[in-house]
């Protein structure tokens, strides 16, 4: 399995990584709102989807949860700890994540298992929409 960055408008991949179920993907973002960082954590599972396992922020924003959500029959752990909300998904399978690539201001950073850091501004212009998805192909 691969984790990739597609760009669905000129069909090509612009960054692919070997990924093994378990693994995870942390993207850290400046929320386009509140201007206050969000650290977001996937997973694959076994069968080749993305997950989301966890969310942490330091302040209630728009489109951030403020208590347990109960998405597609997961109901999420809302946790207040050390001045941070953090929001346990419990591996929720999310499949591919679309994503519009934010400016400098927003900065979204993927960090893979394998330990490369990949800043998306570096791979296409803000504005531009990518998918976060999960190759079966080797």
């Amino acid at each position: 399995m691969k984790f990739e960055v597609y760009q669905p408008s000129t069909d090509t991949v612009l960054y692919s990584t070997p990924i093994a179920p378990g693994d995870p993907i942390e993207m850290e973002h400046i929320h386009s709102v509140h201007k206050q960082p969000v650290w977001e954590v996937f997973s694959v599972n076994d069968s080749a989807e993305l997950t989301m396992r966890e969310m942490v922020f330091n302040r209630n924003g728009a489109n951030l949860p403020s208590g347990p959500e109960t998405i597609n029959g997961v109901t999420t752990t809302f946790l207040h700890e050390d001045g941070q909300f953090r929001v346990l998904h419990h591996d929720r399978p999310l499949g591919t994540i679309p994503l519009i690539v934010g400016s400098e201001a927003v900065n979204h950073t993927l960090t893979t298992a394998n330990g490369d850091t990949v800043r998306l501004l570096d791979l296409t212009r803000p504005g531009d929409r990518v998918d976060l998805r999960v190759s079966k192909g080797h």
